[in-house]
């Protein structure tokens, strides 16, 4: 047994400092072969920095041996070392065989560091000099799908299938061109891509993906198919129960799509919008005590989720429980400001509870939001005609009647108030 592979017997068997002590031993008595294999072990191992050591002192050595630059290059990324990986790759000529893997290189590390205009500069330089290798070709795809020029990211990988080329680094194109049509809005064109796609390889974010484009065209029984799929695959994979239930909704399946949002919940109990959703369809359901268990349960985790508030608030004002309404409403503006429609939701309650105070200042605060709602605009005219102030009433039915002439009802009444 050579003493690499003693070391690597003793890290396996659990004498980790032992077999890093001989690692060190041997790096200081080895030939230039065995010092890679070190600097690979110490990667394997996750002493990046120890293997670049090793990596620099076999570059000292061997100059023009570029792959050596390159995997060098690939441990300083891996510790966030961008410019040097740049500048040691950035020594490889157009000529030398590492050229191509130095120019995928440096382009994934000048899109990391948010330049992709050089990134894609170096993309197509590796085009220019290779511009049949596939790798260069998908790397294109990858780099446009990533800065969202989905057409762009189509042409490369429809290159790739016209080669007959369906699988790159173990990723299908297949489902690549459907998530790139998806993105471009061509859900049913994607959808085909996704189901041939699937068919040579399911992986959950392929399924999601068929899942996601069938919803955005009411293909529900298909998302539903494709989320029952995924959710046995990996349950833990939770964005998949909202859509799911939603799913299930659509096509009038109330029981499995509570079941689904609450099976949401349990795996994944931090998710206020799980709670939300679910409130609502209990709600739907006439089920309000459920629905309002729920919703709390979505302010308790975001006290300031303006949809779980008015949601909540709909409850209490359909139940004239306008306290409680109010209660909701005091409490929520512990956390933050209330928004306008929450504020003319407490206007009315004040209202209701004959506290003019109080209801009128609400209304002011909602106005600002709402003075383009005809709704709000009648609302709050009614109320300051309740509360004699007619010239007020008077400004705000005009002010509806110009966002929305065909209410005739404000003409009416403004021609009343001018008789009397």
């Amino acid at each position: 047994m050579s003493t690499l592979e003693s070391v690597i017997e003793s890290i396996e068997q659990g004498e980790v400092n032992e077999g890093l002590s001989a690692l060190k031993e041997l790096r200081s008595n080895c030939n230039h072969d065995t010092l890679l294999e070190v600097a690979q072990l110490y990667n394997e191992l996750g002493f990046v920095e120890e293997s670049i050591d090793v990596m620099e002192e076999l570059i000292a050595f061997y100059p023009d041996v570029n792959e050596l630059k390159i995997y060098a290059a690939e441990l300083y990324v891996e510790i966030d070392r961008d410019e040097e990986a740049l500048k040691l790759i950035g020594t490889i000529s157009e000529d030398d065989d590492e050229y191509l893997p130095a120019m995928l290189l440096s382009a994934d590390l000048y899109e990391r560091q948010g330049l992709a205009e050089v990134a894609e500069q170096k993309l197509l330089a590796a085009k220019r000099h290779e511009p049949n290798e596939p790798i260069v070709t998908f790397g294109l795809g990858e780099f446009y799908l990533s800065q969202g020029n989905f057409p762009r990211s189509i042409v490369h990988y429809q290159e790739l299938i016209e080669n007959g080329i369906k699988e790159v680094n173990g990723i299908s194109i297949e489902l690549r061109i459907a998530e790139a049509l998806s993105g471009s809005g061509a859900f049913e064109e994607a959808l085909e891509y996704y189901k041939s796609g699937i068919k040579e390889e399911t992986n959950p974010d392929a399924l999601y993906g068929y899942g996601l484009t069938a919803t955005r065209i009411d293909e529900n029984k298909k998302a539903i198919q494709a989320f029952n799929r995924l959710k046995d695959l990996d349950p833990q994979y939770t964005t998949l129960y909202p859509l799911l239930a939603k799913a299930h909704e659509k096509e009038g399946f109330v029981k499995e799509a509570m079941e689904t949002y609450l099976e949401g919940i349990r795996l994944d109990e931090f998710n206020e919008e799980l709670y939300i959703q679910a409130g609502k369809l209990a709600i739907r359901i006439n089920d309000l005590e459920k629905g309002e268990e729920l919703l709390k349960h979505a302010l308790s985790l975001n006290p300031v989720n303006t949809d779980a508030t008015l949601t909540l608030m709909n409850i209490y004002q359909t139940a004239e429980s306008f306290a409680d309404l109010i209660e909701l409403g005091t409490e929520i503006e512990r956390f933050g400001d209330l928004d306008h429609e929450a504020n003319w939701r407490m206007a009315q309650s004040y209202r209701e509870l004959e506290d003019d105070e109080q209801a009128l200042k609400r209304y002011e605060i909602a106005y600002n939001g709402l003075k383009d709602r005809v709704d709000f605009l009648e609302d709050y005219g009614t109320y300051m005609l309740e509360t004699g102030k007619r010239a007020e009433a008077k400004r705000l039915y005009n002010q509806a009647l110009q966002i929305d002439p065909s209410l005739v009802q404000l003409e009416e009444e403004l021609l009343r108030l001018e008789d009397l």
